[in-house]
């Protein structure tokens, strides 16, 4: 019998799109909605279709993970002990999928603790690199930034010489008494078709100058304060941030979120970023003193992470 687990959703504050190419980032999981392992004899009732998905999406997987090279994986797959249970547990995910808060990342994390042997000895850049080889399954080409958030459960610094370090990050304490919020678009959009377009733009020199020369510094300089630095002001930096954003990932924006957007940029009641590659959950930071005012506009779409 395998052991039940959970394996929650990922926020990542900063970095998407600049960690493909080498840029720093910074990931916290997120309690709020989570993957569990749970025997196929406990199924809730009005649970069973997304039983037996879940039962179908671990046998891909597992094809996945089979036919990948012997060396792929730095703890290798027990597949004798996967193919023993695919039939016995199935994940019980309620992380709304295409919305930028993990989802493939739990599976994948869930899949890595339940069934590769010797993952506890290996470095986290060892581990992200295995995740990275699962989750490729759902995107094409995974960091494996998302899935390493949703295994370790804690929050993760990656340094653009590719180094990573867990870190201590409380969303409550932001400096100059800000809030972080999500806000929910109401629009999936698929994270491998997104990638794909951003490494197209690189080949631009106009695009490839703004990201290397303002995107991924501005990235370090916000991860920085939101980790103590004084010096810098996180809102400052994140408005900045919204705005490079706006000009440069308008396509990862959904359209109908663009005035929304703007109007944060010029009102400065709270400004929106990118959670992960678009669309889904939106990510805001707003003045502890505006969160009552925009948790009555927008109601259940406005989450607060505490």
């Amino acid at each position: 019998m395998i052991k039940q687990g959970t394996y929650p959703s990922k926020i990542m504050l900063v970095g998407e799109y600049g960690v493909v190419v080498g840029g720093s980032a910074l990931t916290i999981p997120y309690y709020r909605f989570s993957a569990k392992i749970r025997s196929v004899k406990d199924i809730p009732p009005g649970k069973e279709k997304e039983a037996r998905q879940s039962l179908e999406y671990l046998q891909y997987l597992f094809d996945h993970i089979q036919n990948l090279p012997a060396n792929t994986f730095h703890a290798p797959p027990d597949l004798d002990r996967f193919a023993e249970n695919l039939r016995g547990s199935w994940l019980d995910l309620d992380i709304p999928v295409g919305y930028g808060l993990g989802s493939s990342g739990a599976v994948s994390a869930a899949v890595y603790d339940l069934f590769f042997t010797g993952r506890q000895n290996l470095t986290l850049e060892q581990s992200k690199n295995d995740l990275a080889a699962i989750e490729s399954y759902f995107h094409g080409k995974s960091s494996g930034l998302d899935a390493l958030t949703c295994y370790t459960g804690t929050a993760l610094r990656v340094h653009q010489s590719g180094g990573i370090e867990r870190v201590h990050f409380d969303p409550s304490l932001i400096p100059g008494d800000n809030r972080f919020f999500l806000l929910n678009s109401g629009e999936r959009f698929d994270t491998a078709p997104l990638v794909k377009y951003f490494l197209e733009q690189m080949k631009d020199p106009a695009f490839r100058s703004a990201i290397e020369g303002e995107y991924l510094p501005l990235n370090q300089k916000l991860i920085e304060s939101l980790l103590g630095d004084m010096q810098a002001d996180p809102s400052v930096l994140l408005k900045e941030l919204s705005g490079f954003q706006l000009r440069y990932f308008r396509k990862m924006i959904p359209e109908h979120a663009v005035d929304l957007w703007i109007e944060g940029l010029d009102t400065g009641a709270y400004c929106l970023k990118l959670n992960g590659s678009g669309g889904g959950m939106m990510l805001g930071i707003t003045h502890r003193s505006e969160t009552e005012s925009l948790e009555k506009r927008w109601g259940e779409k406005f989450l607060l992470i505490v």
